[in-house]
C-alpha cells in the first residue's frame, strides 16, 4: 500500500496541469512504479534504483525480487509489462520514467539517497518522532522541470500518515495537539491526488490541512471539477481573498454570500402635503464585479453555520 501511495504522489506530481495522458498508460506506468518502489524497498536498495529499472525494459530484476519476498501477485503484474508486448511496453516505460524523473536530478536525489549506507552521518527525518515533537518542518520545491514536487508531496504525506496513526493511539482517536499541514501553493509543488478525500477524515484526528491556491480553476487542473467541489465542502473554513477573474466561480460566491435587505425612504410633496415611506430592498450583497475587485487586504471568509463576513486581513 505505501509503494502504491508513492507512486501516486510522483504520478500526480510530475503531470503538468493540464495534461491529459492516456488513462491506460498513466495507470499502467503508475502501478509498474509501484511495483519497483516495492521490489527496491524490499532488496534496501535506493529509491534511485526504481528509477533505473524504469529505463531498462525487459529486466526482471524486480519480478524476481518480488517473488522471492512472496509479492506474487504484484510479482505477476509487473512481469506483464516487462515482459508484454514490446510497443505497449515501452510506452509504459516511458510513462514511469517521465513519473519518476526527479529523481534523475542528482541534487534533488542525494537527499533521499544515503551516503555511506547506514553510517550516513547526516541527520534523518523521522517522520513518527516528528509528530510526537514540537517541531516545525518547512519543504520547498518549485513547480517546472527537475522540481522535487513528487519528494515533497511524498514527505508531506508520509508526516501527515504518521500523525494520523499516532493520533489512533490517542483518547477519542484524536491528537491532543493538533497538527497544522499548510499547503501553500499546493497545485504547483504539493500535488496529493487523495486530499479531498482526506480532507473531512483528518480533521476529526485533530489534523487540520490549509490548503492555498492562487485559483479555483488552478485546483481543478489538479484534483479535478468534482474533487474541487468536495474539498471546498469538506473545510470548516475557507477564505476568497480577491484577485481572481472566474465569473463562474465567482458568481457562485455570490450566490453563497446571498442578499440583504437594504432600507429604503421616499419621500412625496402634493397638494400641500408631505409624506414619508419606508421600506426594504433585496438586494446582492457582493455581485461577480465586486468580487473581482475586491481591494487589497480584504477576504471573505465562509465558516461552518455562519454566514460569511467581510474581513480585514491582519499583516504582518
Amino acid at each position: 500500500m505505501k509503494a502504491a501511495k508513492l507512486a501516486a504522489h510522483f504520478a500526480s506530481g510530475s503531470r503538468a496541469g493540464d495534461s491529459r495522458g492516456d488513462a491506460y498508460f498513466d495507470d499502467a506506468g503508475q502501478d509498474l512504479l509501484a511495483g519497483f518502489f516495492l521490489a527496491a524497498a524490499l532488496e534496501n536498495r535506493t529509491i534511485t534504483q526504481a528509477s533505473t529499472w524504469t529505463t531498462t525494459p525487459g529486466d526482471d530484476e524486480p519480478v524476481r525480487i518480488l517473488r522471492r519476498h512472496g509479492y506474487d501477485q504484484m510479482a505477476d503484474a509487473v512481469s506483464g509489462q516487462v515482459n508484454g508486448e514490446s510497443r505497449r511496453r515501452d510506452s509504459v516505460y516511458r510513462t514511469a520514467v517521465q513519473m519518476a524523473s526527479c529523481l534523475k536530478v542528482r541534487a534533488i536525489a542525494e537527499w533521499v539517497t544515503p551516503h555511506g549506507g547506514a553510517q550516513d552521518p547526516r541527520p534523518q527525518f523521522d517522520p513518527h518522532a516528528f509528530v510526537r515533537s514540537t517541531d516545525t518542518l518547512y519543504s520547498f520545491s518549485k513547480e517546472g522541470r527537475a522540481t522535487a514536487g513528487p519528494l515533497v508531496t511524498a514527505l508531506t504525506a508520509a508526516a501527515v500518515e504518521a500523525a494520523e496513526e499516532y493520533a489512533t493511539t490517542q483518547p477519542g482517536g484524536r491528537l491532543q495537539t493538533p497538527l497544522l499541514g499548510v499547503l501553500d501553493e499546493a497545485a504547483n509543488v504539493c500535488r496529493w491526488h487523495d486530499l479531498p478525500d482526506l480532507y473531512s477524515h483528518y480533521g476529526s484526528r485533530g489534523i487540520v490541512l490549509m490548503t492555498i491556491l492562487q485559483s479555483w480553476s488552478q485546483g481543478v487542473q489538479v484534483w479535478g471539477r468534482d474533487g474541487m467541489r468536495k474539498m471546498w465542502s469538506a473545510s470548516n473554513v475557507a477564505v476568497y481573498g480577491g484577485g481572481v477573474k472566474e465569473p463562474e466561480f465567482l458568481g457562485e460566491l455570490s450566490q453563497m454570500i446571498g442578499d440583504y435587505d437594504r432600507r429604503t425612504t421616499s419621500t412625496s410633496v402634493g397638494r400641500g402635503s408631505r409624506s414619508t415611506s419606508h421600506g426594504t430592498q433585496r438586494e446582492r450583497t457582493l455581485d461577480v464585479a465586486d468580487l473581482g475587485a475586491l481591494p487589497r487586504g480584504r477576504a471573505v471568509v465562509f465558516a461552518s453555520a455562519h454566514r460569511p463576513p467581510l474581513s480585514k486581513r491582519c499583516r504582518g
